[in-house]
């Protein structure tokens, strides 16, 4: 029997990386507001503080950001009121050390009401903070990241532009939730437009599942099981990498997913995968991590009590970004195991050229191998200028080589808040019914 061509990734490029040089596109495009511009007209004629405070009222009942217009692409206005050196919108993967200059808001006149209006798409979706510079400080533990990020980035950024990245950072460190917010999520506040696409409606759970913690040499997990057994049937089983993310709550969200049928009755087995320098090697399609994934399953029943399935329609790998790349490269390394895949916003430009391999190893051996994989969901946001381009090679690549590929642009950008959004939904569609 030939070896697997899926067993032998590269090796060497399990360091923190950066992603390949795209030029990203240009900065998220001015618009006018008709509310905004209205205040401004009935100052200008004399009207007095009442018109502020009514306009104000009107943000705070509809919340921000305010969206106008009709069309395919719509006015949104974002909005905050205090005294302030400077304020800006940080918008996931819309704006950054090259575009913030752009992000900045503008005072009315003779008012502490700060706006700025972008033109969007009526169907994007993205978390943002608002950036507000009024003299408070941030407590140091909660710049410990930011400090990182920092020093990684000025780490790789020519002399030319230290100064711009600097000043990002330094407006980074103000950021902080909008709110007025219509939607929060897990990057803090979430915006998004008239016909973005929304979760699938979910109940709450009448009685909620149980954790149980497993492990296999180093490696901790824990399953997810519904309340009340499998049934006459053993349980099908997702496997979620990153986990941890969709683990809040003592599983509220795995409970509700359960009790609005978005999944028939399922073990999820969550990896948690640590700090960003062990994620990243455990996440580059990594062999052993495929392999502590099916001991964990071949052991589940004594784990759990119950039986789970062996059947591959009904065992599912999802993950996003370094996850969506691991969960793809688990469905190709063992294609009789896991007869379905998730992945949202993969990572495929890895590994790093700069490591002196060529990018998109996944991709290319694909092809190579002629892979025949069973059902796959393949998703990026319009936003993500990195993987675009790779996610559209990928799906050439799985053309005809799948018993059913679905593949998905949103408008957004690398996002949990879309993730979160997509997931449910794409579950729904490749799991066994």
């Amino acid at each position: 029997m030939p070896a697997n061509p899926f067993t032998s990734p590269p090796s060497g490029a399990r360091e923190l990386s950066i992603p390949p040089h795209v030029a990203r596109p240009d900065a998220p495009a001015h618009g006018t507001s008709p509310q905004v511009e209205a205040l401004r007209t009935a100052l200008a004629a004399g009207a007095g503080p009442e018109v502020v405070d009514a306009f104000w009222a009107h943000v705070v009942a509809h919340g921000t950001p305010l969206i106008e217009g009709r069309g395919p692409v719509r006015e949104y206005t974002f909005a905050h009121r205090g005294t302030a050196r400077q304020v800006a919108v940080v918008i996931n993967k819309l704006v950054d050390d090259t575009t913030y200059p752009q992000a900045l808001m503008t005072p009315i006149a003779g008012t502490d009401v700060w706006t700025l209006t972008l033109r969007l798409g009526a169907a994007w979706r993205g978390s943002y903070s608002l950036a507000v510079d009024d003299g408070r400080s941030r407590p140091a533990s909660g710049l410990a990241d930011l400090d990182q990020r920092r020093a990684r980035s000025l780490a790789v950024t020519p002399p030319h532009r230290r100064r711009a990245v600097e000043a990002w950072y330094d407006l980074l460190s103000h950021a902080r939730p909008d709110p007025h917010a219509r939607e929060c999520g897990p990057l803090g506040s979430v915006a998004s437009g008239p016909t973005a696409p929304r979760g699938l409606p979910t109940r709450r759970a009448d009685v909620s599942g149980a954790f149980v913690p497993v492990q296999t040499g180093a490696r901790r997990a824990r399953w997810h099981v519904p309340a009340g057994g499998p049934g006459s049937d053993p349980w099908d089983v997702l496997v979620l990498l990153d986990g941890e993310a969709w683990a809040a709550n003592d599983g509220e969200r795995l409970d509700a997913w359960a009790a609005s049928g978005v999944l028939r009755p399922t073990a999820t087995l969550l990896l948690d995968h640590g700090p960003m320098r062990e994620r990243v090697a455990d996440l580059t399609c990594n062999p052993r991590l495929v392999a502590d994934v099916l001991t964990l399953i071949d052991t589940a029943p004594a784990a759990l009590g119950a039986p789970v399935t062996r059947d591959p329609r009904r065992t599912t790998i999802a993950g996003q970004s370094l996850g969506g790349l691991s969960a793809l490269y688990a469905q190709c390394l063992a294609p009789d195991r896991f007869g379905a895949s998730v992945c949202q916003s993969g990572s495929l430009w890895w590994p790093n050229p700069a490591g002196g391999e060529p990018a998109e190893w996944l991709t290319r051996t694909i092809l190579e191998a002629d892979a025949r994989l069973g059902r796959v969901s393949l998703e990026v946001g319009l936003n993500e200028w990195v993987l675009l381009e790779p996610t559209r090679r990928l799906r050439n690549a799985l053309a005809g080589r799948c018993e059913a590929l679905h593949y998905a642009e949103y408008d957004g950008g690398h996002d949990r808040a879309c993730w979160e959004v997509s997931l449910p939904r794409a579950l729904r569609r490749i799991t066994a019914r």
